[in-house]
């Protein structure tokens, strides 16, 4: 009995065909699995551009929010002599950058500052907070209203304060400022609340002045009126213009000195 060698390697054996044999034998082979073909990543790409999209756009939002002018109305409210708003607003400022809040929820937060302002002032305690951590725990009080899993007092100390504050600290500015407010919350956080704060916070832009340029009217063009031609008869000079000959020596004509008009009698 005549032995024969070895088949070749599959990968051997399919190097040695050309494209029609190679086709011809991989459409003999039949399904090389009886799973279905995964689909491919398009859709899951298309999905995470559109996510790097909207994330894009929405750092685009918070780069173009004016966080000076906001910590000027922040450190208004929470200050308590004016020599100490510049200090608070440069405070401020940094604490907004670093916490990246939504505009409502800014809204929010100065709603709870100003409505702590004017409770404080009108009973006065002997309880006194830094301007930012006035901010802070208005912060967190605004968050953890409006969000089923807030983040930790620890978080707001290490993340938004740089360890400036701690965590307890920043636990007792939350509860001092919930009971000076009356745990006036859902009234500080009702949309027309939102809305007069969002006002305060971002004005609308003032109307661009709108120029009209006038159109310029094109006038006819008239020529300049020729130079009076002299003509010199003898002893007379005299000046020819638009058609009549008139004695150089000829007085200008006023309108006070018009001659009265004489009629001869009707015959």
């Amino acid at each position: 009995m005549a032995t024969f060698p070895p088949s070749p390697a599959v990968s051997s054996f399919c190097d040695l065909l050309d494209d029609d044999d190679l086709d011809a034998l991989l459409a003999g082979l039949g399904q090389l699995s009886h799973f279905a073909t995964p689909p491919l990543c398009t859709k899951h790409v298309a999905d995470e551009m559109e996510e790097l999209a909207e994330n894009e756009s929405e750092d685009e939002r918070m780069d173009a929010i004016d966080y000076r002018r906001i910590a000027l109305h922040f450190a208004y409210e929470t200050g308590e002599c004016p020599s100490t708003h510049s200090h608070a607003t440069t405070s401020i400022e940094s604490l907004l950058w670093r916490a990246q809040l939504p505009p409502e929820l800014l809204a929010v937060s100065y709603n709870i500052l100003r409505r702590y302002s004017i409770l404080q002032t009108l009973s006065p305690d002997d309880m006194i907070f830094a301007a930012d951590l006035l901010t802070v725990a208005a912060f967190a009080l605004t968050v953890s209203y409006t969000d089923d899993h807030p983040p930790k007092s620890a978080w707001w100390a290490k993340r938004i304060c740089r360890d400036r504050w701690s965590a307890s600290e920043i636990d007792k500015a939350m509860v001092h400022v919930l009971v000076t407010i009356d745990w006036a919350l859902h009234h500080l956080s009702a949309p027309q609340a939102v809305d007069r704060a969002l006002n305060i916070l971002f004005p609308p832009l003032a109307k661009e002045l709108v120029i009209i340029k006038e159109q310029s009217i094109a006038l006819p063009l008239f020529k300049a009126a020729p130079m009076p031609l002299r003509i010199v008869i003898g002893d007379v000079t005299a000046c020819w213009a638009d058609g009549q000959l008139t004695p150089e020596d000829t007085p200008l004509c006023s309108p006070l000195n018009v001659p009265q008009a004489y009629f001869l009698p009707l015959l």
